[in-house]
């Protein structure tokens, strides 16, 4: 089980990082809340138009239906054929998501952002900023992110496990 998991959660890690990558190159406004504060201070983002806020926003939406989809998706494909615990669905969503998490901490933030630190990845105005090297924000980003996962797991098991219950092995 842990194999398959985290194979199924570097999967998913490469789909955040598309995600992400796809919305820092096209809508960048909407991510720079993310940033340290000196950069979202010195940043000079032009003030979206309605439909480019209105575009940022459906892509935000069907992206994020996608991989959440995907990760309900690992779930039920695992456990379809043999009945399992909610603990062990639960272990398993979560283990796919933190691999995520650990992810996004190690090769997104540290890696890109702070050691590389590719033009793509710096917004426009914020050249030289002292916050894209700042590992302990991201680090910060990652305790936060470790909750948040938590919270997702229990929600995603629960669905995962309720169809699995009463859909599938019935």
């Amino acid at each position: 089980m842990l194999h398959n998991a985290l194979i199924c959660g570097l999967i998913w890690s490469v789909m955040w990082s598309v995600y992400v990558f796809l919305i820092l190159k096209f809508y960048p406004f909407s991510m720079l809340h993310d940033y340290p504060k000196d950069i979202q201070a010195a940043a000079t983002i032009e003030k979206p138009a309605k439909a480019q806020e209105q575009a940022a926003k459906r892509f935000g939406a069907v992206g994020g239906l996608f991989i959440f989809g995907v990760l309900l998706a690992f779930g039920l494909l695992r456990f379809h054929s043999e009945q399992a615990s909610f603990l062990q669905v639960l272990k398993y969503i979560f283990i796919i998501a933190m691999t995520w998490n650990v992810v996004d901490l190690l090769v997104m933030d540290w890696l890109i952002v702070c050691t590389v630190t590719p033009v793509w990845i710096v917004i426009k105005g914020t050249e030289g900023c002292k916050g894209y090297k700042d590992y302990f924000f991201h680090f910060k980003g990652f305790l936060i992110g470790c909750v948040y996962t938590a919270m997702m797991s229990l929600l995603f098991s629960g669905i995962d496990y309720a169809i699995l219950r009463f859909l599938i092995w019935n």
